[in-house]
């Protein structure tokens, strides 16, 4: 029989690089059992190695790499600015007036077409989730980069999808960019295909 191994205050992410197989997450941890009443300590302990103390000298020579760019302390950004120059815009925002001047309507749609205006009221009516599943359909990232739309590249592309109706379902290029969107007759219509085809996963509908 195999006996079970009883979960102690000890962390096992063993790593060559800084040599070492395991972490007492507190003094003789190794010999704590973790238990119902002491759970908490435990699972507070492990995200602290996680997200903390653990990743120190990796976060140590990140600072170290960037001050060899740019020196740390005549940075002028403040966390959330940072956070938005590295990550992008994590709640996507757009007008009208940002879909019209930074995606690319083709092949049946220009940007007086009654389908691609429909396509516009509809991404205008979109919750902060909503267009981070769009985003994340049609370029495979759910954030924008710093700057919005303006700055995708490539652009957004929308052509009509010829053999498409209402019962169909827009389909996507996401290396391009590119969306393959029927005329849907109703703008209804068009947003209930759209975030049907969101939430699609695989690459059913690429």
């Amino acid at each position: 029989m195999v006996q079970q191994k009883l979960l102690t205050f000890q962390f096992n992410p063993s790593s060559r690089v800084y040599g070492y197989t395991s972490v007492n997450l507190r003094p003789g941890g190794d010999e704590q059992e973790v238990t119902l009443d002491n759970v908490e300590d435990y699972v507070a302990l492990v995200t602290d190695f996680c997200f903390n103390t653990g990743i120190q000298r990796q976060m140590e020579a990140f600072k170290n790499g960037f001050d060899l760019v740019f020196s740390m302390e005549k940075l002028v950004f403040n966390p959330m600015e940072l956070s938005s120059l590295l990550c992008g815009d994590q709640a996507p925002t757009w007008t009208k007036e940002d879909i019209l001047n930074y995606t690319e309507p083709k092949l049946g749609y220009t940007k007086d077409s009654p389908g691609f205006q429909r396509f516009i009221n509809v991404l205008l009516k979109l919750t902060s989730d909503e267009r981070k599943a769009f985003l994340q359909f049609t370029t495979g990232c759910s954030s924008l980069p710093p700057g919005g739309l303006a700055n995708l590249h490539p652009r957004l592309t929308v052509v009509r999808k010829v053999d498409g109706n209402d019962n169909s379902y827009p389909s996507v290029n996401t290396c391009v960019h590119y969306l393959k969107l029927p005329e849907y007759s109703t703008e209804e219509i068009l947003r209930e295909r759209l975030l049907i085809a969101t939430r699609e996963k695989g690459f059913h509908l690429n």
